[in-house]
């Protein structure tokens, strides 16, 4: 347990403290926390509250998640700088994830509580892993990858698309980035992580030897001999401590052509659960256009969604840009994905089918894109992979 710090504060704290926290005692843990910092901790029978300490100021979209293990349902509070309680997340399952967000209305000091399911009167005990961030401006930052052109150890690359999300937190263990060049284009992935402050990338396809595609209305592609110079990937280990990723892919000397990227490691938790991605084309590969796809996992109950956000839109955009099914229903612009297949390494095979969802970025525009990817009417959850289809323009 965390040692027992700030007991002047404590003491103040237990004055006015609502009922929903009464029980606290002397081996209440606290200790300071930041956004964007993960700690893990455990909840004992003789000691069922931590309290973390966030200076925070008015209008931060306060977004907690408390994910359980070893037996531990957790449930999240938060004080405000006066000891009063005016949020708390859902009950979590025992070694599942809860979260709670709230919109914090005055500059100060907050508590926000780790506990379990019941408080006092909860019988879980085990360990947790709490994350803080700062939904206000994520995603719609400049990207500093947003480059025209990037360097590879000893290569040159163009940027074809970038595309920025935040690790899945507590679920996700690896991503995994396969890209297949086609009619000439030469894969070199970059990924930045913020969250331990690294680059990486990659141009390997030594693992990708037999992998097999088909595009939808196409033969099966089998990546072996020479192609296996026009595929490359990377895998992020401890991917649950990744932060904010930027991941760009490129082409090798700008060498055209066309590309298909799948990115593994998603998952919408629950039905409620809402994942953030921005996603757009380089500023060379900008006269061309750019698919996106949700694709649930093929034995997954998920029926993808995806929403452009309009603060990324561009005029003439409508608030309601939803697109549940690719081909289909408001989507018609959007090919459908039935007919694609991909198969990776021994145990990953991805299947396009008519439920899956996709959005069309128009070329003209390297803006990112901010979308959010759910399950259709919060009636579903699952793991899901995401699938880019573009093309890197010759120069005239």
């Amino acid at each position: 347990m965390l040692k027992p710090l700030f007991s002047v504060i404590t003491t103040l704290l237990l004055i006015v403290m609502t009922p929903w926290v009464a029980a606290q005692n002397e081996d209440t843990g606290a200790a300071a926390i930041t956004y964007d910092q993960v700690v893990t901790e455990t909840i004992a029978s003789d000691a069922i509250f931590d309290w973390w300490f966030l200076d925070a100021l008015a209008d931060d979209v306060l977004v907690v998640d408390m994910r359980g293990a070893n037996g531990l349902a957790p449930l999240i509070g938060l004080l405000d700088p006066g000891g009063t309680l005016i949020a708390r997340s859902e009950d979590g399952q025992v070694n599942g994830l809860t979260t709670m967000e709230f919109t914090l209305p005055e500059d100060g000091q907050y508590v926000i509580v780790a506990t379990r399911v019941g408080n006092e009167n909860g019988t879980s005990t085990g360990d947790y892993e709490l994350r803080v961030r700062n939904a206000v401006g994520n995603y719609v930052r400049e990207n500093p990858y947003q480059q025209v052109t990037f360097r590879c150890t000893d290569m040159q690359a163009t940027n074809a698309a970038t595309l920025e999300f935040a690790d899945d937190f507590g679920t996700a263990e690896v991503y995994r980035i396969n890209v297949y060049g086609m009619d000439g284009f030469v894969p070199v992935i970059r990924v930045y992580l913020d969250g331990v402050d690294v680059t990486d990338c990659s141009s390997n396809s030594q693992a990708m030897g037999g992998d097999s595609y088909s595009l939808p209305g196409g033969e099966t592609v089998v990546v072996e001999g020479d192609l296996l110079t026009t595929s490359a990937q990377l895998t992020i280990t401890g991917a649950n401590r990744a932060g904010n990723v930027s991941l760009t892919i490129g082409s090798r000397d700008g060498a055209p052509g066309r590309y298909m990227a799948l990115i593994e490691g998603f998952a919408i938790d629950t039905p409620d659960d809402v994942d953030t991605i921005s996603v757009g084309q380089g500023p060379l590969a900008a006269g061309a256009p750019l698919l996106v796809y949700m694709v649930a996992g093929k034995t997954e109950r998920l029926d993808p969604s995806m929403e452009l956000l309009t603060d990324n839109a561009d005029e003439g955009e409508t608030a309601d840009n939803v697109c549940d099914d690719a081909g289909r229903r408001g989507c018609e612009d959007v090919p459908s994905l039935v007919g694609l297949r991909l198969t990776v390494g021994a145990d990953v095979d991805i299947m396009g089918d008519r439920f899956d969802a996709g959005a069309l970025l128009p070329p003209g525009n390297p803006q990112l894109r901010q979308f959010e990817l759910s399950s259709f009417d919060g009636n579903t959850s699952g793991t899901y992979s995401l699938v880019l289809m573009g093309e890197l323009p010759a120069l005239d």
